[in-house]
């Protein structure tokens, strides 16, 4: 999947003539946006010619564009948008009206842990292309859950991944051994729904940030130092994208010690002036592979129970050697994950 920087990229079929920018959508006759793509529960209406959020794109060929309607998100069909072009930056206007349109949403009805945004603007003072050779000289290769997750990564840097979309990723896997082992080490077998509920708060928690975009898709992109960003795939997509530059080894002369990178690395205007003096993430896990070591290192290394315990450095034998640093705390709302992400540090709790 390609996602281009901010920009009026989109122009969509002649069954529904719209204009759809990376963060705005336009459309030019009134359709219904629905609860999933090819859904027939309609969630709101789109209004012509009033510009919505636009969170990403996804679907059947990917030829929906999920939008936030003010006290909903629903699925409009965009097919034919090509996601490779780069015309002219939205205006200001548009912009502006697409930040209006977050600001009213209604809190009771969205949520606190809804994917709504705060007054974007696209950022500026900084370079808008990279000076210096990329980390992956070609991006590796990606797995349908390497797709998976990126689809849910948000088009626009301050928004976060839905609690909705968070229970439907780990409902479908829910039944992968390496989740269901995670569950075993935290003490939960059995009850299906009890345990879907846990592991998205553990991920979610109530506040506007999570841990989940936090890992997998990076955040704080206008905060200054870059949160995150644990995933090796959503790295290589970003860079790919011109979106940030890789800054070379965070630590001695080498990016990549045993199967994990530890690296610098900086924003690209107009996604992110922000900056990762150290970062890292690993080669092996994939996904869902993630969500269970993070899961078993919060069951081993954070307190429980509304003690105060804010984390460890995780080890398992089944891990290849890679030792895992996790933070937990109210950082996200409840007490929940705060983050994962591999280190070369001693473990300090384990199996």
């Amino acid at each position: 999947m390609r996602l281009p920087l901010p920009c009026l990229a989109l122009l969509l079929s002649v069954s529904l003539p719209a204009l759809a920018a990376r963060g705005v959508f336009m459309s030019d006759v009134a359709v219904d946006a629905v609860e999933q793509p090819e859904s027939r529960k309609v969630v709101f209406n789109v209004e012509p010619g009033r510009p919505y959020p636009l969170l990403k794109k996804g679907g059947p060929n990917r030829a929906w564009c999920k939008l936030q309607g003010a006290s909903a998100e629903g699925w409009v069909l965009c097919e034919g948008a090509p996601e490779s072009t780069a015309p002219a930056a939205p205006s200001a206007a548009a912009l502006v009206a697409a930040d209006r349109s977050r600001h009213d949403l209604d809190e009771e009805q969205a949520g606190p842990a809804s994917a709504r945004a705060v007054s974007w603007k696209p950022a500026t003072g900084c370079a808008t292309t990279c000076d210096s050779a990329p980390l992956f000289a070609k991006p590796p290769p990606l797995s349908a859950m390497d797709r998976e997750v990126l689809d849910l990564c948000p088009a626009r840097p301050d928004v976060s991944v839905s609690e909705g979309d968070v229970r439907r990723f780990i409902t479908r896997h829910y039944d992968d051994p390496r989740l269901q082992r995670a569950l075993s080490v935290a003490g939960r077998p059995g009850a299906r729904q009890a345990n879907i509920d846990w592991l998205t708060g553990l991920w979610v928690s109530t506040g506007p940030r999570n841990a989940f975009t936090h890992v997998f898709c990076g955040d704080d992109w206008q905060r200054g130092p870059i949160g995150g960003l644990h995933f090796l795939p959503r790295y290589a997509q970003l860079e790919a994208e011109g979106r940030i530059c890789y800054q070379g080894p965070a630590r001695g002369k080498a990016a990549l010690k045993g199967d994990a990178y530890l690296i610098r690395f900086k924003g690209v205007a107009p996604w992110s002036c922000g900056e990762k003096r150290i970062g890292g993430f690993s080669r092996s896990p994939d996904a869902v592979g993630l969500v269970s070591i993070g899961t078993r290192a919060f069951a081993r290394c954070c307190a429980r129970g509304g003690a105060k315990k804010e984390g460890g450095v995780y080890s398992a034998p089944d891990l290849g050697g890679t030792n895992w640093r996790i933070w937990c705390g109210t950082r996200n709302g409840t007490y929940g994950i705060a983050t994962l992400h591999p280190t070369d540090d001693k473990a300090t709790c384990g199996e």
